[in-house]
């Protein structure tokens, strides 16, 4: 019996002991068991979440009230291209969001079930959240993210762009019938159980860019149908994992790389563009990201929590069933609040059994959270940011999930490192187990050291952001950035401040990742020792502020798969160079063994962006040497 139902039994006999008479379960004297309280439904929600009634309900004028969401009280702007340009498809316009890429404020908006006749503009540090069983159950006139402006606080043209649309998200609402959305963002502002029912538009005309688009670094969409098909425009790259366009719709566009994985729909390539699309039949092993729902009779929430799927192709949600999807009462999940959770009261939670629910803000934490049983769920929301305190000791990690554990996901999360530092950001167990009947996953995981402190600040730092030694382990969407820029006046970083060594370190087998990206750390970025691993879809930017003897004469580069490993498998990968200070000449772009059969290399490439010296080969097979040609590399 679980420890939970086990709770469940003995309520009869807590009740007795409330009237006096002592319990005869002697179990039952356990002061552990005897503290587990049942959590609040519907939870007292903070001020960070706004939760939306539908339309008939509302009071008030709903725009607006979306409107200053995203302004901030008027900090914020949208100046929309519309009325300047009647009759053409110069469509979008730009965003001002001067100075609020490292704020502080972190927003949730959760629509109830029901039709919203508004449109939401997605600002930094935003998500929007449907709270329906499927996109279906709620409606959504439009949501949109538009061009940004250059630190001057000015519309510069096709630079920025989108190339600063960062932390934001939108999940499971359906858009108008016909409404076209314009959703021009680069990394960590992903798209997920969404239904747009015209077209997807990732980048805009900006007078311009490749194809007359503004510059975007995206980007991911998973779980979602797009009946007007997906125009990547500008995009570098962009991952897409099962999804569905209409019938006659295509995906079409973008300047390097497109990856397809388990998704249903043509890609049309144009005659002489760059763009490579890389197509992955099935999704080898997936379980969609926890999400919420509200169910209006019953006053309640629920965590609802998908089961594993294989060989999955497009999306699920229609067709799930209740054997499919594990629905928990918020009972039994405890919402943490900025300011009054702290690693204690979150570790104390989850061993009660809890799910934990980690609501809008910044969790300044001093001590590690530590996931202790199998099953466990910390979900985040609106951009919720787990950060090491600046008082806070050296840490081996701030997230760390001990071994033999199975089914653990943790969802939707920034984390930061401090200035003690620590060995990792994440640290999932110490040696490989794990079942892959019952996987751990890691979704939208945004790791960041430094950018949101000046040069005048102590460093911060961490060895490695994320590192994985279980086996069986599935990543759907990760970004792990160490700043180029920093505030106040997105100056660039300089001289290898804010120490992070490598991106990603997998030890474990059978690791999958989907959509893995990864820039500017200061050895190889992604380090691959495990067998089995996979990647699908790789972006990786080399640091822009190294020097050739602290990087180029060491051989690092952006992806390395270890000298002893025998099977591996990187689909749709490519490393760019910005060597912004200094004159870098880096060997390659990707490292891999020699004479294994087991190495699958396909549509792997480097890219020249700007400044100084160079990625002198795509590939090196085997130790830091003398490159070797391999069919599967490309340079761009």
């Amino acid at each position: 019996m679980s420890f939970l139902s086990w709770c469940k039994t003995a309520q009869p006999t807590a009740v007795v002991e409330e009237c006096g008479v002592e319990p005869h379960n002697a179990i039952l004297e356990d002061p552990a068991v005897r503290q587990v309280k049942r959590e609040q439904n519907p939870p007292n929600w903070p001020a960070s979440v706004h939760v939306v009634e539908p339309d008939g309900k509302f009071v008030g004028d709903k725009q607006a009230f979306f409107d200053r969401i995203f302004s901030d009280e008027g900090k914020y702007t949208v100046h929309p291209w519309g009325v300047e340009f009647p009759n053409t498809d110069r469509y979008g316009g730009y965003f001002n969001e001067t100075g609020r890429d490292f704020c502080t404020k972190r927003t949730a908006v959760l629509l109830k079930p029901g039709a919203h006749r508004a449109k939401f503009n997605v600002g930094f540090y935003n998500s929007l959240v449907g709270l329906g069983r499927d996109p279906g159950a709620v409606e959504l006139d439009a949501f949109e993210v538009l061009n940004g402006v250059g630190a001057d606080g000015v519309e510069h043209g096709l630079d920025p762009g989108g190339l600063n649309n960062f932390w934001r998200s939108v999940e499971n609402v359906t858009t108008a019938l016909g409404r076209n959305i314009y959703y021009f963002v680069s990394q960590a502002s992903p798209l997920r159980k969404v239904h747009i029912r015209g077209q997807l538009r990732l980048t805009g005309p900006v007078g311009g860019g490749i194809y007359d688009w503004g510059y975007a670094s995206g980007g991911f969409t998973a779980d979602s149908r797009i009946d007007g098909g997906v125009e990547f425009g500008g995009q570098q790259q962009f991952c897409t994992r099962n999804s569905e366009i209409g019938d006659g719709a295509a995906y079409k566009h973008g300047a390097w790389s497109n990856v397809l994985i388990g998704s249903k729909g043509a890609y049309k390539s144009e005659p002489g563009q760059l763009a490579k699309e890389t197509i992955v039949e099935s999704t080898e092993r997936i379980a969609e990201k926890p999400y919420i729902i509200y169910e209006e009779c019953e006053n309640r929430y629920y965590l609802m929590i998908p089961r594993p799927e294989v060989a999955k192709r497009g999306v699920s949600w229609e067709k799930y069933t209740s054997s499919d999807i594990e629905r928990v009462d918020f009972e039994d999940v405890y919402v943490a609040e900025e300011g009054v959770s702290t690693a204690a009261t979150i570790n104390a939670k989850l061993a009660e059994g809890k799910h934990v629910l980690l609501t809008p803000g910044i969790y300044k934490i001093t001590e590690p959270i530590v996931i202790r049983r199998s099953n466990a769920v910390i979900l985040g929301l609106g951009m919720a940011t787990v950060e090491q305190a600046d008082d806070a000791p050296y840490m081996d990690s701030l997230i760390f999930v001990q071994d033999g554990l199975e089914g653990v996901r943790i969802a939707g999360l920034m984390v930061q490192g401090g200035q003690a530092g620590s060995h990792a950001l994440i640290k999932w167990g110490t040696r490989k187990n794990g079942s892959i009947q019952n996987t751990g996953f890691l979704y939208d995981i945004f790791c960041r050291i430094g950018g949101d402190r000046d040069a005048s600040k102590p460093e911060v730092r961490t060895n490695t952001m994320v590192l994985i030694n279980s086996s069986n382990v599935v990543g759907d969407n990760l970004w792990l950035w160490r700043a180029d820029h920093e505030m106040p006046r997105n100056d660039g970083v300089k001289d290898s401040r804010n120490k992070v060594f490598n991106a990603l370190e997998v030890n474990g087998d059978n690791v999958i990742m989907y959509g893995l990206f990864a820039e500017h750390t200061l050895h190889d970025l992604t380090v691959w020792n495990g067998e089995n691993g996979k990647t699908f879809f790789y972006q990786c930017e080399l640091p822009y502020d190294v020097t050739q003897q602290n990087f180029g004469d060491h051989g690092y580069c952006g992806y390395v798969i270890g000298d002893h490993v025998k099977t591996h498998t990187l689909m749709g990968a490519g490393v760019y160079s910005f060597f912004r200070d200094y004159d870098v000449q880096a060997q390659c772009g990707f490292r891999a063994p020699e004479g294994e059969s087991g190495i699958n290399l396909q549509h792997i490439f480097t890219v020249f962006l700007n400044g100084k010296g160079s990625i002198n080969h795509v590939l090196t097979i085997g130790a830091i040497g003398a490159p070797q040609p391999h069919r599967a590399a490309r340079t761009i």
